[in-house]
């Protein structure tokens, strides 16, 4: 413990973290880079740990976060949602689903800070798969890694099931920022869960693969991956929808769900062969059957 403490203190005095959030974003940005990459002059004289420089990486990264959302409005999110984690009565098989979901996420932070990847699509292949409530439960469980702001977008606006999970608060939503209606910071909603910030679908009817398709998604994705450490989306199912592949495109990385009984492996090649298989995340079984869990199992590779 005192050689990290003796190591952080000298990485903050070498590499300092802006404290105030009202600063120039890429210029603090490019400024901890240079730092972390070891091409400033300060950064020659104390080349900090790996862990330390994720640290000040993980701080810098929740400062932008705050300072980008000081105005946005915050929410209370709902706790009576079936199986989400928000619920406070655990019985043994929620808690081996919360077992496996912080397994999950561990595996995907390992494959995150080896690709710097800030932006994850959760799809399957059909519908009620368990794509959204694994979003929301993930979301959550990231959340609760200390300086990791993540953001859980509701993208399916067809549906909007993460939207209901979150209560259908007010909000412009997804769909008012596409269509040029709103600002990030207008409809981005923080939440009572430190560290989870929500964007619900919002309303439109204008046919979601034309909003997609325009150049707001990306600008979108690309003030998210800065403001966040991790954006993670919640699609439509990936098969017989334009909208997932548009929504992928401007993405780093994709979660795909296949249900148990459920999925065909026909589906699930399908939807693969969707799929740039650099961008491929992992695949969870979902509802797996066993001894000692009833919910899901993951694999790196499909």
């Amino acid at each position: 413990m005192s050689k990290f403490f003796s190591e952080t203190s000298r990485a903050q005095q070498s590499h300092p973290v802006p404290t105030n959030t009202n600063v120039d974003i890429h210029q603090a940005v490019s400024s901890l880079k240079q730092n972390l990459d070891g091409t400033s002059p300060a950064a020659t004289a104390a080349e900090p740990a790996p862990v330390v420089k994720q640290f000040l990486s993980n701080t810098l990264a929740s400062q932008v976060a705050a300072g980008r959302l000081e105005k946005s409005r915050a929410i209370r999110l709902p706790r009576q949602a079936e199986k989400s984690f928000l619920v406070t009565q655990y019985n043994a098989q929620m808690q081996a689903a919360v077992e496996a979901y912080r397994t999950l996420r561990t595996r995907l932070v390992k494959q995150q800070t080896k690709s710097g990847a800030r932006s994850l699509v959760v799809s399957s292949a059909g519908p009620e798969e368990g794509k959204t409530l694994t979003t929301f439960n993930l979301a959550l469980c990231y959340a609760n890694i200390q300086n990791w702001p993540v953001l859980a977008v509701d993208a399916d606006l067809r549906k909007g099931g993460l939207s209901r999970l979150f209560g259908d608060p007010e909000s412009p939503g997804l769909a008012a920022i596409l269509e040029g209606m709103s600002d990030p910071q207008s409809a981005v909603l923080r939440t009572d869960v430190p560290g989870l910030s929500i964007l619900p679908a919002g309303e439109t009817k204008i046919s979601p693969p034309e909003l997609f398709a325009g150049a707001r998604w990306k600008e979108f994705i690309g003030w998210a991956s800065e403001t966040f450490r991790l954006v993670i989306v919640d699609s439509p199912p990936a098969l017989n929808m334009a909208d997932w592949e548009l929504i992928l495109a401007s993405c780093e990385s994709a979660l795909l769900i296949v249900r148990n009984r459920k999925t065909s492996r026909e589906a699930l090649a399908n939807m693969l062969a969707q799929v740039d298989a650099k961008k491929v995340a992992g695949v969870v079984f979902n509802a797996a059957e066993g001894a000692n869990h009833k919910y899901y199992s993951y694999t790196n590779k499909p």
